[in-house]
């Protein structure tokens, strides 16, 4: 039986006041669910611009961890939702090799310290990302149909967590901006 594909649901803002983040995540009942080191290594399609279709796919390494991701294009103006698809890696070395023989190019690294609260249904990630600052993303999954109200909740957490304009951007594109400059 064919599985429906699952939507990553996700909003993103700057982070002005980490600790006055904090707070209201703890007043709200958040847990703080991990803490890791995030190295983010991304790759563009030998046939296709991935900056253009609005896909990416990565290898990502955290502690003794790996997995491959492929994230498809934005569904919509106001979040960052979208198919995704991981697939856990025993060698992400290898898996990165693998890549680049079948033509794939590496784009470039991302690297974060990450703290990831939940929060009923959501995950709270507070992102201190190297070259780009603090970030806070709200991130839920689910299917496609009726994805909409879940991002809507989630638009809505993220203005009460003190998030001014949701940034749509991934952090590779902010980072790929930032030395366009």
């Amino acid at each position: 039986m064919a599985r429906t594909p699952e939507i990553e649901i996700e909003v993103k803002s700057r982070l002005q006041d980490r600790g006055a983040l904090v707070r209201a995540l703890r007043r709200k009942g958040a847990r703080l669910h991990d803490e890791a080191v995030e190295k983010d290594t991304y790759y563009n399609h030998p046939a296709r611009d991935f900056a253009r279709t609005d896909e990416a796919v990565r290898i990502r390494v955290c502690g003794g961890r790996a997995s491959l991701t492929y994230k498809g294009p934005k569904l919509d103006r106001t979040s960052k939702s979208r198919e995704e698809m991981i697939l856990e890696l025993r060698d992400a070395e290898g898996a990165g090799r693998m890549l680049e023989k079948l033509g794939f190019r590496k784009v470039a690294s991302v690297r974060k310290k990450r703290r990831v609260y939940t929060l009923g249904k959501f995950e709270i990630c507070v992102d201190r990302v190297d070259g780009l600052g603090d970030y806070f993303e709200i991130e839920a999954r689910g299917p496609k149909k009726g994805y909409e109200k879940l991002r809507d909740e989630a638009l809505a957490l993220m203005v009460e967590l003190g998030g001014k304009e949701p940034e749509r951007r991934s952090y590779l594109e902010m980072l790929l901006s930032k030395q366009d400059r």
